[in-house]
C-alpha cells in the first residue's frame, strides 16, 4: 500500500512537473506583461482599495476606474515622452556632431589657459605621460557620439518598425492589470494556499516585495522624474536642448556618487569652450545645489517609513539587472535581489538554532587522514 502511494505521489508530482513547464512555455511570450501588471497592481493598490470602499464592493467597476487611471498617469505619459524623447535625440546628437567637426579642441588644450596645468600633471605625475599631440580628443568623441547616434536611430527605428507589436504588449499588459486589480486578492489567497511556507513567511515575502516596488522603484524613478525636469530646466536656462539632455540626466541620476554630474558637468565644461562662461555658472550652481539636492530632500520623503535598501545593493541590482534582462531590469533588478534577502532571513530565522550552535561550538581540529 505504501508503494503504491509512493508511486501516486511520483506520478502526480511528474504531471504537475511538465504540466507546469508547457504552462510556462505557453506563457513566456507574455511574461514581461505579467510582471510590470503586478508591479504595477501592486503599487496601485491602495488606490483600488479605496475605490472598492467607495464603489460599495463592486469590484469590476473599480478596477476598470483603476486601469484607466494607470493608463492616464502612466502609459499615455510614457509613450508621448519616449516618441518626443527620440525626436530630440537625433537633432541633439546631430548638433553635437556638428560642434565637434567645427570645433578646435586640441588648439584649445594647447592654449596658454591649460598648458600650466597640463606641464604640471606631467611633472608630479609623470607615468600619465599626457601628449597633447597624440591626444586625438576630437576624433574619439566624434566616433562616441557617432555611436551613440547610430543606436538612438537604431532604437528609433525599433520602435517605429514594431509600433503594432508595442501597442499589443501594452494592451494585454492593460487586460492582465485589469483581472489582477478586480480578482487580485482571490488570485493571492490561492496562491497562498498552495505554498507550503508558513503564513508568516509568506506575508513577510509579500510585505518586503511590495516595500521594495514602493521605496526602491517608485523612490528611484520618482527621484530620477524629478531631477530630470529640474536638471532640463537648467538646461533650457543656458540654451541647451532640454527634454533629450533632461532625461539623459534623469538616467545619470540612478548611478550613485556621481550621478547628473555625467551630464551636467560636461554640459558646463562645454559652455566654457565655447565662451559661455556666465552659463557655465548657471549651469554649475544650479546642477549643485537644485539638482543634486533633490536627492537628498526628495528621496527620504518619498521612501519614509517604507525598508530601504543601501545604495549599494540598489547600484548593483539596477546595473546587473539591465545587463541581464535589458531595459526592465530597472525593475526586476531591485526586486529580485529583495525577495533573495528576505529568503535568507527566512533561511536565518528558520535555522537560527543549527546556525547559533555552529556559532557558539567550535570547530573540530583538523585531523590528517
Amino acid at each position: 500500500m505504501a508503494r503504491q502511494e509512493q508511486i501516486y505521489s511520483f506520478f502526480l508530482l511528474g504531471i504537475l512537473a511538465v504540466s507546469l513547464y508547457f504552462a510556462f512555455q505557453v506563457l513566456t511570450p507574455f511574461l514581461h506583461n505579467i510582471l510590470i501588471a503586478i508591479i504595477l497592481a501592486s503599487l496601485f493598490h491602495p488606490l483600488q482599495g479605496r475605490l472598492n470602499k467607495d464603489l460599495k464592493g463592486r469590484k469590476t467597476l473599480a478596477a476598470l476606474i483603476s486601469t484607466l487611471t494607470v493608463t492616464l498617469v502612466i502609459v499615455l505619459p510614457t509613450l508621448f515622452f519616449l516618441g518626443a524623447l527620440l525626436g530630440q535625440a537625433a537633432v541633439s546628437i546631430g548638433a553635437l556632431q556638428n560642434w565637434l567637426k567645427g570645433a578646435h579642441l586640441s588648439t584649445w588644450l594647447s592654449s596658454e589657459t591649460f598648458t600650466p596645468y597640463i606641464t604640471w600633471v606631467n611633472e608630479h605625475f609623470p607615468w600619465l605621460e599626457i601628449d597633447l599631440n597624440k591626444l586625438n580628443l576630437q576624433g574619439s568623441l566624434l566616433d562616441l557620439s557617432r555611436r551613440l547616434g547610430q543606436m538612438m536611430i537604431d532604437s528609433g527605428t525599433k520602435i517605429l518598425g514594431n509600433f503594432i507589436g508595442i501597442g499589443l504588449d501594452f494592451a494585454i499588459m492593460l487586460f492582465v492589470l485589469f483581472f489582477l486589480f478586480r480578482d487580485g486578492d482571490a488570485m493571492l489567497v490561492q496562491l497562498k494556499h498552495l505554498s507550503p511556507l508558513h503564513d508568516s513567511q509568506e506575508d513577510r515575502i509579500l510585505r518586503r516585495m511590495r516595500d521594495v516596488a514602493r521605496s526602491v522603484v517608485v523612490g528611484s524613478f520618482l527621484v530620477a522624474v524629478c531631477q530630470g525636469v529640474a536638471g532640463g530646466i537648467g538646461l533650457y536656462i543656458v540654451g541647451i536642448p532640454a527634454l533629450f539632455w533632461g532625461a539623459m540626466m534623469g538616467f545619470a541620476s540612478l548611478i550613485p556618487v556621481v550621478g547628473t554630474l555625467l551630464i551636467w558637468g560636461p554640459a558646463a565644461i562645454y559652455l566654457l569652450i565655447v565662451g559661455d562662461w556666465k552659463g557655465a555658472l548657471i549651469l554649475t550652481g544650479w546642477g549643485a545645489v537644485i539638482v543634486s539636492g533633490i536627492d537628498s530632500v526628495v528621496r527620504p520623503l518619498l521612501m519614509q517609513g517604507q525598508a530601504q535598501m543601501s545604495t549599494f545593493w540598489v547600484f548593483l541590482s539596477i546595473i546587473g539587472g539591465i545587463k541581464y534582462f535589458g531595459p526592465l531590469g530597472i525593475l526586476y533588478g531591485p526586486m529580485i535581489l529583495a525577495l533573495a534577502m528576505v529568503m535568507l532571513t527566512i533561511y536565518a530565522d528558520e535555522y537560527h538554532e543549527v546556525l547559533d550552535a555552529k556559532c557558539h561550538n567550535p570547530e573540530a581540529p583538523d585531523t590528517d587522514i
